[in-house]
């Protein structure tokens, strides 16, 4: 049975033509199958991607040898890979554990807990928001401040506040990126990737940028070159 997984995934591997230049892998469950929109991550980076409708993962350029690849599991568990000589992953996701093959190895390894701790200062440095798994603001957002809450309503994804003073139906904050306004948070996700966030400050009282601010405000600093 393993050996039919691991065989699969060597056929959806020649799908895609190898380069010298990228490193790539397949994740699949349980029961065999590819899992689409699976995130992994560059461990200590905003360095990210996600797995395709095959279960394909690319990084290009190619990880180093010393970097550490992070495949989210779910939001308590993740499986953490170390590069080492490896060009191509196969990788099987297990309720408990995961199985990584390296060549005519198979590694049978338990997750690792997610450290996703919640602060009760309302700031995220950029060191901060490396060690989450994001691929988005929500993604960062989510838990990292206290306070601060991401929800999926009838309207799409929202974020509010904690103790800001909504004067109608709409509770998202503001949010000010390099003194840019917007006024959602679906405008904001577009216009900021998370590779380039270095700071972001939440304000309960947005009283600064007058009736705009009275959800509060977001601040976001993005990396100057």
């Amino acid at each position: 049975m393993m050996k039919r997984f691991f065989l699969m995934g060597v056929a959806l591997f020649l799908i895609f033509p190898v380069w010298s230049q990228e490193t790539k892998g397949i994740i699949l469950n349980a029961k065999q199958r590819p899992l689409k929109g699976m995130k992994v991550w560059k461990k200590n980076t905003t360095e990210s991607t996600e797995t395709n409708k095959m279960g394909v993962f690319m990084f290009s350029p190619q990880l180093l040898p010393t970097d550490t690849l992070v495949v989210s599991v779910s939001r308590k568990e993740e499986a953490v890979i170390p590069v080492g000589q490896m060009k191509e992953f196969a990788i099987k996701l297990d309720k408990k554990f995961y199985i990584l093959k390296d060549g005519d190895k198979e590694y049978k390894k338990d997750y690792n807990k997610v450290f996703r701790a919640s602060t009760s200062s309302n700031v995220l440095t950029r060191d901060q928001i490396a060690k989450l798994s994001a691929n988005s603001l929500y993604d960062i957002l989510k838990g990292s401040i206290a306070g601060v809450s991401v929800n999926e309503g009838a309207n799409g994804t929202q974020v509010s506040i904690r103790g800001g003073n909504s004067f109608d139906l709409n509770t998202e904050p503001l949010f000010v990126i390099d003194g840019t306004l917007y006024e959602n948070s679906t405008d904001a996700d577009s216009a900021v990737s998370v590779n380039d966030i270095d700071r972001i400050e939440v304000q309960k009282d947005g009283s600064a940028y007058g009736m705009k601010g009275a959800n509060g405000a977001i601040i976001i600093t993005t990396i100057k070159n």
